[in-house]
């Protein structure tokens, strides 16, 4: 068993399509008003490629993000964002799907967070869910 507990800016690898992507956790754990569990809302960050388009509300690169993962220019993937129990992320990490990483340095976190103000992509069930956040 594990002491992990999921909160506001920490980080997880795990499968996100083929690959392993960076997932921050943007709230410490609240009551889901529809669940009525102990969720949090967890958004990834894609690599930036040539010729195909992103969201540009929040763009993190080694310069201005000091994290182990961003290893070069990324997007946060606001359109993928979405609600968590709390404890299906600590059995996802207790079986090793989801692998902890140390957590996002508090500057990238707050780009991250105001991309949700900007971005015209996050789902409205997440919008809504973030209202009982902040």
């Amino acid at each position: 068993m594990t002491n992990y507990r999921p909160l506001r800016r920490g980080t997880l690898v795990f499968l996100s399509g083929p690959v392993p992507h960076l997932h921050i956790v943007i709230n410490d754990p609240v009551v889901n008003p529809i669940t009525k569990l102990p969720s949090v809302v967890l958004v990834n960050i894609s690599s930036i490629r040539d010729g195909v388009r992103y969201d540009e509300a929040c763009v993190l690169t080694p310069d201005n993000c000091a994290h182990s993962f961003v290893n070069r220019p990324s997007y946060v993937l606001y359109a993928r964002s979405y609600v968590k129990a709390v404890d299906d992320i600590i059995q996802r990490v207790e079986i090793g799907e989801f692998e902890t990483r140390d957590p996002l340095p508090e500057d990238a976190f707050e780009m991250v967070v105001q991309g949700f103000r900007v971005s015209r992509s996050v789902p409205p069930k997440v919008q809504r869910f973030l209202k009982h956040c902040f």
